[in-house]
């Protein structure tokens, strides 16, 4: 049978409850047997009679024991001690688990915070950088171009330019992160994020329609 723990910070009348019990399971103490009083109990234990009655009182509470005035303290139930002991050692457990769940649960919340700032740095670096290769541009759509009429996912747009549309100004309506199906229109102001290189690209492709599209 598994020893019960003792666990600090515990009560000290538990302790000696627990212990009263472990010595009825394991044949010390018999059933019908009496114990001696709680004077010479708390002497034993060294500590106060009263500390003794909480525990004897606990005991007789779940039937393991009785104090009969006048007669003293019978040991009353051996199972009932066993059952006692298995549920103090559940209970224990029971304790632990939810203790070393609390102290994942604030690990993972420290992790967390740290990682919520690492990305904030990742973020704010890789903006840093975005933006020293990467300007917004606003590009105005000819009506005489071989874009319009076409949807962005006709052309292919961010492959074929390297530019991606973040916004489009149509008549004073901004069309905001346009989809795929967007169909592009002549004076569409295309308000287009990508490099140096790629924005002069898309300036030229609108005037010159490639090969493949015609």
């Amino acid at each position: 049978m598994v020893q019960p723990r003792m666990e600090p910070g515990q009560a000290r009348y538990e302790h000696i409850a627990i212990d009263i019990a472990q010595k009825i399971v394991h044949g010390e103490y018999q059933e019908g047997q009496k114990l001696s009083g709680r004077s010479l109990l708390a002497g034993t234990y060294n500590v106060s009679p009263e500390t003794i009655r909480r525990s004897i009182a606990l005991l007789q509470n779940i039937g393991v024991v009785e104090a009969i005035t006048g007669s003293g303290i019978i040991i009353k139930s051996s199972q009932l001690a066993k059952e006692y002991l298995e549920e103090y050692n559940d209970r224990q457990e029971i304790i632990k688990l939810r203790n070393k769940v609390t102290d994942l649960m604030t690990k993972r919340n420290e992790l967390d915070s740290q990682l919520d700032k690492e990305l904030a740095k990742l973020l704010e670096y890789s903006f840093q950088k975005t933006s020293i290769l990467q300007q917004i541009e606003e590009v105005v759509l000819p009506p005489e171009s071989w874009m319009v009429g076409h949807t962005i996912a006709d052309i292919d747009f961010r492959h074929l330019t390297g530019t991606t549309i973040v916004n489009i100004n149509r008549e004073g309506q901004d069309i905001y992160s346009p989809d795929a199906n967007t169909e592009l229109k002549g004076n569409d102001v295309l308000n287009i994020v990508g490099t140096r290189v790629s924005r002069e690209r898309l300036k030229k492709l609108i005037k010159e329609q490639p090969k493949k599209f015609k």
